[in-house]
């Protein structure tokens, strides 16, 4: 069983996502030799069974703290070709880590170097990515402070704009409180669609800061745990999720997308009408000046004004 299949089976067992292949239960424990995941039942069952009963069962929740993890990680490696010489060279030529008689041999004419030289170069990588990736992870953050900022100010602007939509309506009685309650809705959509936008923002933003602290952590726990063969071994699969990490966008986000505010126009046109009351004209005249009272001013960014297009 491979160090990273250990690391893979813990992951999917804390997720919840590792079932017993009896039955639908999550898996509590792993057979070595079966390669098979069993709930408490089935485990003991295998455990107890005639044909299972020497094979090995290990808890998953314990499986990196096992003897056999222990040896995975501390495990001195010897070549494939020479079994009792340990790899300790690298050739640059073939991408694979070699032993002292490979290197005279096979790979002699080839540009070979010590394993640890290939491992410091490696870990010198790591290192510029990882400053890349906290970089990365400060943008998302400081983001995150910006959009919740702005989603405060929107709720001042918007208890602003019902204050004053509320003072107007006292003026105006009866005509003036169906024009409140469409004003309010208006300004109760606007906000609603500024959270809306928000809120997906805030769940890319959060996403994006998961992935790139999961890769941070990973590396951290590979240099910290796995041997230098290891780590020379994944070289391509780490680089490659680091470099699409230090790829991800901390700058396209938008705080907020508008801004609401209320504009009480139109009264002296709604006084005007007052004062021709009496008639059918004037009754709709005063009904047309109040549709107009209060026009809604909507400030776009750039990336509001995008969005809009």
């Amino acid at each position: 069983m491979k160090l990273l299949q250990m690391v893979k089976l813990r992951g999917e067992h804390k997720d919840g996502n590792l079932l017993c292949v009896g039955c639908e239960e999550l898996a509590k424990c792993h057979c070595i030799e079966c390669q098979e995941n069993y709930c408490q039942r089935h485990g003991d069952f295998h455990d107890r069974s005639r044909a299972t009963c020497d094979h090995h069962l290990v808890v998953i929740e314990d499986i990196l703290e096992s003897h056999q993890a222990y040896q995975m990680l501390h495990k001195r490696h010897y070549c494939l070709s020479h079994t009792k010489e340990l790899v300790s060279l690298f050739c640059r030529e073939c991408e694979k880590a070699v032993c002292p008689r490979c290197a005279i041999g096979f790979h002699k004419s080839h540009d070979v170097t010590s394993i640890e030289e290939v491992y410091e170069h490696i870990k010198v990588k790591m290192e510029e990515l990882k400053k890349k990736t906290e970089s990365k992870i400060y943008n998302l953050k400081q983001s995150i402070v910006k959009i919740k900022n702005a989603e405060r100010e929107g709720d001042v602007e918007s208890l602003a704009a019902k204050r004053k939509i509320q003072e107007m309506t006292e003026r105006c009685i009866n005509f003036l409180k169906e024009r409140e309650l469409d004003l309010v809705g208006l300004v109760n959509q606007r906000c609603s669609a500024n959270e809306d936008v928000m809120k997906i923002q805030l769940t890319q933003i959060e996403e994006n800061l998961t992935m790139l602290k999961e890769g941070q952590e990973f590396i951290q726990t590979a240099f910290c745990n796995w041997t230098e063969a290891e780590i020379v071994a994944i070289e391509d699969q780490m680089i490659s999720k680091l470099e699409e990490l230090s790829s991800i966008e901390t700058h396209k986000y938008t705080y907020p997308v508008s801004k609401t505010e209320f504009l009480d126009d139109g009264i002296k046109g709604l006084t005007g009408a007052i004062d021709e009351l009496g008639n059918v004209v004037a009754e709709e005249r005063v009904r047309v000046a109040i549709s107009n009272l209060g026009n809604f001013t909507r400030e776009n960014t750039g990336a509001g004004r995008a969005l809009a297009r």
